[in-house]
């Protein structure tokens, strides 16, 4: 049975980069799309890409090549895509596994099932006021949070 995740991704990552010149947060309204493509670093794109692919269940879309080898994932949730980038500068290598990024599902237990039963070696299911998750580690350390939001037992929806 396919795997079938929502298009939700909430990304929280250590870092935000303001350059000068740039407009003011709150004079920015109708600047931006709406749209967000989540990178998080990998040491081997092809080691992770079959992973969140077989594992975790995301669509596989293709790779991005440098100089003949590939450095790139597009991968798939829902409607929203995300990517695997191998580092190709020190600033990048620091960041392999520093990342943590949120999936909304529709069924946690079934999810958490699944990837357990693909040796994806989930995390207990954490219960919070905002949603319920379990999180999966991939080779290089990024947490890759899948989650359920419950409006009857949860007082505040994330998405």
């Amino acid at each position: 049975m396919p795997v079938r995740l929502m298009a939700a991704i909430v990304l929280v990552a250590p870092f935000l980069v303001v350059s000068a010149g740039q407009q003011n947060p709150q004079d920015a309204h109708g600047v931006f799309t709406g749209e967000v493509k989540p990178v998080l670093y990998v040491s081997d794109v092809e080691v992770s890409t079959p992973f969140f692919r077989d594992v975790l269940g995301f669509d596989f879309l293709g790779y991005a090549n440098h100089e003949g080898e590939p450095y790139y994932a597009e991968m798939r949730a829902g409607t929203l895509k995300f990517g695997l980038h191998e580092p190709m500068s020190p600033t990048q290598v620091a960041r392999v596994g520093q990342t943590r990024i949120y999936f909304r599902v529709e069924d946690l237990a079934s999810h958490r099932t699944r990837v357990a039963a693909r040796s994806g070696n989930p995390g207990e299911v954490i219960e919070t006021e905002w949603m319920d998750m379990f999180i999966v580690r991939d080779a290089d350390g990024n947490e890759i949070v899948f989650a359920l939001t419950d409006p009857e037992r949860h007082s505040i929806d994330p998405w």
